[in-house]
């Protein structure tokens, strides 16, 4: 299909198009500057410009077109050009790659006012704020942080030194490639730092560009600075740290204009929260003065020492995994990450068996760092040795599921939900949800870092578990619930009487934020997943802890003990789902399918079929004596995050980030209905009865039930 981007066109995609020089229901020109073919609209929500994917022959870029009434207002004009100016001079791998005739006008047939365009390169990746949506808001690990800040204080380096500033760092505007490479996108808001400019800070009126958490109070006052750049790219590093925007309550007192981000970071050592704080310093002249000045700063850090020296293993990102035995330095993404091709609702499809033993690489991604020692100078050209290591690398390669021609599916409609009640005690958001047996009471573990017992009929708390310092991430129960667990984002463990809410004992071993949680069957051990790719067991009775096993390159998201109580499986960012054995900790089996992050896991009844849920948007069925996918899922647009099996076993839900609930037939795959109405992401789903579902997010504090069937 070629699309045309004439406003006033009347069908911009009409099917004549593809074999056409011109609209075949306006006139315009189809083919842009002679070259660039639109084929498909990516948003029209941003506030100046539409966005558009183009192809240059075969080379994907993306065109992005100021809206017509922004053209009008010559400062609006002026920012989008600034931004195809920055780009044209900075040649790097850190930002996109813009040719000097990228900007350029466009006359639609019968108009007499252009549209102003700009033509770039295509990022292969999400930007950061996906990114964390994608893995579930986790909080990174410190020695991630560490290496995604010495790449984004590197690009700054490009970029002051052509004297630029940025002026809009944020998590949207930091892009993640393939290869791993951070990209800083939408110079938009930069500026040039001319002495002329620099004297017209504090007297004269400058553009103000903000964004809510991440822009400095000088700039609030329409006054930036370089300086104001290192601000923003610290408070974009905590997000990341914590798993919450800075303007989140956790973090930022109104009352009293307090910054406290370091609790809900314990993972993070002193040196590297100092550093970061002076990042963030209220005043500019408490920040460091240059890029320079940063990366010396890093390369002196112990941190970094310990990188050197941690296990020679490869560094990959702690949410990713090379699927081919590619050697890559630093991160990696899935290859095709935001080109997942949605068949026609309620398609399934079968997938060739795919049974993949984990191996490593004894190459690091610090490789180029190490020698006898670590010199001055190696510190001040780090950032630049780690960039050109990562443009060699090649992505994986994409795996592309087929249709099943033997299994057609009859399209299932959509059925809204009627909103039955909303529990709104929790002050912020919810990350987890668990039902009871009576199936008249629930469990909430939230943000606010309390755990919150629920009446479901009239709504009522019944009881409030207050202990955790941090966010709490994970609640599982004893076989007769009378016992609860939580996990926090601290790391600590704690039980407690269901019943009278007190805490009665402490899991101590974990360094870093507990993910998930489950129990054996008999109850006697416990068994969680955290965020440094460790699984640990423990003896319940006295707290002891019993083993610890490591093979995730990456956050354990999500674990479950089979029925049996002879087998642990986990699903990590790694994008793989491990099989162990419980009783010795060995590894069974490695199954890598899933193209991101694997969200959520569900067993059938009978121990033979394993549904995994991922951020690739697919839902697959495994048979888990073989380690075969049966069949992948394709009817979700969005991110899957939870899986939940139906009290007699013959149906799983899954919630998405695309607000629905859809239900699954767990013999044959078939969808069966799909729930819309719920108007959030859903992240967490419980099924009290068959016309009856809980859902939470994480991005709200609101816990709401529904009627299914209206």
């Amino acid at each position: 299909m070629s699309l045309c981007i004439n406003p006033d066109c009347s069908n911009p995609s009409h099917p004549q198009n593809s074999q056409s020089a011109t609209c075949q229901a306006c006139g315009s020109d189809l083919l842009l500057q002679g070259r660039y073919r639109v084929m498909r609209l990516l948003s029209d929500k941003t506030g100046f410009g539409t966005v558009y994917e183009a192809y240059e022959r075969d080379l994907p870029k993306i065109l992005k077109v100021l809206k017509r009434d922004r053209s009008e207002n010559p400062k609006v004009l002026d920012l989008f050009q600034k931004e195809a100016e920055v780009l044209s001079q900075l040649h790097h791998p850190g930002v996109p790659f813009i040719d000097r005739d990228g900007y350029f006008t466009y006359l639609p047939e019968g108009s007499s006012m252009p549209l102003h365009c700009i033509m770039m390169e295509n990022i292969d990746g999400p930007n950061l704020q996906q990114w964390m949506q994608q893995q579930g808001n986790h909080p990174i690990g410190e020695r991630q942080a560490f290496q995604w800040l010495m790449q984004l204080i590197e690009i700054l380096q490009r970029v002051h030194q052509h004297n630029y500033f940025h002026r809009d760092i944020k998590p949207d505007n930091v892009m993640l490639r393939s290869n791993g490479q951070l990209v800083l996108v939408d110079f938009g808001a930069a500026r040039e730092m001319t002495q002329t400019y620099l004297a017209q800070v504090g007297s004269l009126g400058v553009t103000t560009v903000s964004s809510a958490g991440y822009t400095p109070p000088e700039q609030e006052q329409g006054q930036a600075v370089p300086q104001s750049d290192f601000y923003a790219t610290g408070r974009t590093i905590i997000y990341l740290l914590t798993g919450r925007s800075p303007n989140d309550t956790t973090l930022y007192d109104p009352m009293l204009n307090t910054f406290n981000w370091r609790a809900q970071a314990t993972q993070v050592s002193s040196d590297f929260a100092d550093l970061l704080d002076s990042l963030i310093a209220p005043r500019v002249i408490d920040r460091p003065k240059t890029a320079q000045e940063i990366l010396e700063r890093l390369c002196q850090l112990p941190l970094l020492q310990q990188i050197l020296e941690a296990d020679n293993k490869p560094t990959f990102a702690e949410t990713s995994l090379p699927n081919d035995g590619t050697q890559v330095s630093g991160f990696q993404m899935p290859a095709a990450y935001g080109q997942i091709t949605q068949p026609q609702q309620g398609q399934k499809t079968q997938h060739r068996p795919s049974k993949v033993t984990q191996s490593t690489s004894p190459i690091t991604g610090w490789t180029w760092l190490i020698a006898s020692g670590v010199t001055f100078a190696v510190c001040a050209v780090v950032g630049i040795v780690f960039w050109q290591q990562q443009r060699r690398q090649a992505p994986p390669p994409v795996v592309s599921v087929s249709p099943n021609p033997q299994a057609p599916v009859a399209p299932v409609s959509p059925l809204p939900v009627e909103l039955l009640q909303t529990f709104p005690a929790h002050q912020n958001s919810i990350n987890a949800l668990k039902l009871l047996s009576d199936r008249r009471r629930f469990i909430s573990a939230s943000a606010d870092a309390t755990i919150r017992l629920w009446d479901l009929s009239t709504g009522a708390v019944l009881q409030t578990y207050e202990g955790h310092n941090t966010f709490v991430n994970a609640i599982a129960l004893s076989p007769d619930e009378k016992v609860l667990y939580s996990g926090g984002a601290d790391g600590a463990i704690y039980q407690w009487d269901l019943a009278t809410g007190q805490q009665q004992a402490q899991f101590t071993g974990h360094t870093s934020p507990v993910n998930t949680l489950d129990r054996t069957p008999d109850g006697q051990f416990l068994v969680s997943g955290a965020s440094d790719g460790t699984m640990k067991l423990w003896d319940t009775k006295n707290q002891a802890h019993v083993n610890t096993v490591k093979e995730h390159n990456g956050a354990v998201n999500i674990l479950l003990v089979t029925r049996d109580g002879q087998r642990i499986i986990t699903g990590g960012t790694d994008r793989t789902i491990k099989l162990w054995d419980l009783a010795s900790g060995d590894l069974i089996d490695s199954l890598e399918d899933h193209e991101s992050y694997i969200n959520a896991l569900a067993v059938s009844p009978d121990g033979r079929i394993l549904f995994s849920a991922s951020a690739d948007a697919t839902i697959k069925r495994w048979d888990l004596n073989t380690g075969v996918v049966l069949d992948t899922l394709l009817d979700h647009t969005s991110y899957v995050n939870v899986l939940t099996l139906s009290r007699d076993g013959q149906t799983v839900s899954s919630g998405s980030a695309d607000a629905t609930v859809r239900v699954w037939d767990v013999k044959t795959g078939q969808l069966l209905a799909i729930h819309t109405g719920f108007d959030m992401p859903v992240d967490h789903v419980i099924q009290p009865s068959e016309k009856q579902l809980v859902t939470a997010s994480r991005e709200n504090p609101a816990i709401k039930a529904w009627l299914t069937d209206p």
